[in-house]
């Protein structure tokens, strides 16, 4: 089937089921934001697991049209690789010119012309028929909070792809979980079925596979050291927000300072507040999740894909009719945010 490559929604759909095809995750159109201020855009983020101990994130730029365009994007596209310190970096252009391959090569990147991408257009086997685009995903988010009378759908969608480029692993676990138990509890105050639970669970769906890959990501730098260090990094991360509870606890330590210096009866007032807030940590059941994924490591980048997949679906697939790995894990994260798993299961059925 030949598609219209020139549209930038078709190309950059094209180009995404191309790389889910090859077993990647697959994410579009992430903000890069810097001191509040949005200052462009990654077209597709990927990663993948070439191997059973080697993770790789790599970013990919898509140009179309403009031939005059196509070798700019490629310096463009390789200073925004540094920047973000990934694995490497794609550009994928209609252009069909032998000189844009050979400056990507000779700045190792790979490119993707436009020879390349008419064969890929002209297979059958390319496109996810029964996928949403990202732009009508976008559109149930923005139909929500349209009437919601608020942008609240709009920004979680959009922090959640952020955390995959400004701190992916330790950083985007714990942006995700905590979306994720928030998305639960609004789904279970919605109406069965309606547009909001509909929406509200694919955004749970998507969350959790986020979870998913970068613990996976997290466990794979840590893959070759025992088992129990294994849980112990893991659960410092989610606890902590870091693989050492030293530096997790750094931040509070300077505030714990500053009102000891400053305050009158500061150093009682600083003890009271470490003992308050290492018992909120110790709160934290991290072990609940540490130990369903520790044994099931080897599976989680594909379940993680999977779920980002049911969350595109365009037949929406509720909790019950998930799949047993799935139903677990995401069992496992609605008992940790302490959420009632049957509630979740009744918000959509069919």
């Amino acid at each position: 089937m030949n598609r219209n490559l020139e549209k930038g929604i078709e190309f950059e759909e094209l180009l995404r089921a191309y790389f889910l095809r090859s077993g990647m995750y697959v994410v579009r159109s992430i903000p890069i934001i810097r001191q509040g201020f949005d200052l462009s855009d990654i077209d597709i983020w990927l990663y993948d697991k070439p191997t059973g101990l080697s993770r790789r994130v790599q970013i990919l730029d898509a140009k179309f049209k403009n031939k005059s365009k196509a070798i700019d994007r490629i310096f463009w596209t390789k200073g925004i690789s540094e920047l973000l310190n990934v694995d490497g970096a794609y550009i994928a252009t209609t252009d069909k010119r032998s000189l844009v391959k050979y400056v990507g090569r000779d700045l190792g990147m790979s490119v993707l012309d436009g020879n390349d991408l008419n064969r890929l257009n002209k297979s059958n086997k390319i496109f996810f028929p029964d996928r949403l685009k990202e732009e009508e995903f976008t559109s149930f988010i923005n139909k929500i909070d349209k009437a919601k009378h608020n942008k609240e759908l709009s920004i979680i969608y959009k922090d959640l792809k952020s955390a995959l480029i400004e701190k992916f692993g330790v950083g985007s676990i714990n942006r995700a979980l905590n979306t994720f138990s928030y998305l639960v509890s609004k789904c279970i105050e919605s109406h069965p079925n309606s547009d909001a639970a509909n929406i509200y669970i694919r955004l749970a769906y998507f969350s959790a596979s986020i979870v998913l890959i970068s613990i996976d990501f997290c466990l794979s730098k840590v893959s070759l050291r025992g088992l129990e260090e294994q849980k112990t990094t893991l659960a410092n991360i989610i606890r902590y927000g870091n693989e050492d509870i030293s530096n997790g606890l750094e931040k509070i330590r300077i505030a714990s300072a500053l009102i000891e210096k400053y305050l009158p009866n500061g150093r009682a007032l600083s003890q009271t507040m470490l003992n308050d807030i290492n018992q909120d940590y110790e709160r934290i059941n991290a072990e609940m999740i540490v130990e369903h994924v520790i044994n099931k490591k080897d599976s989680l980048y594909t379940l993680g894909c999977n779920l980002e997949m049911k969350a595109f679906s365009r037949e929406l697939c509720g909790f019950d009719d998930l799949s047993i790995d799935e139903k677990s894990f995401l069992g496992t994260l609605i008992d940790f945010s302490e959420l009632q798993r049957n509630r979740f299961a009744e918000s959509w059925y069919k």
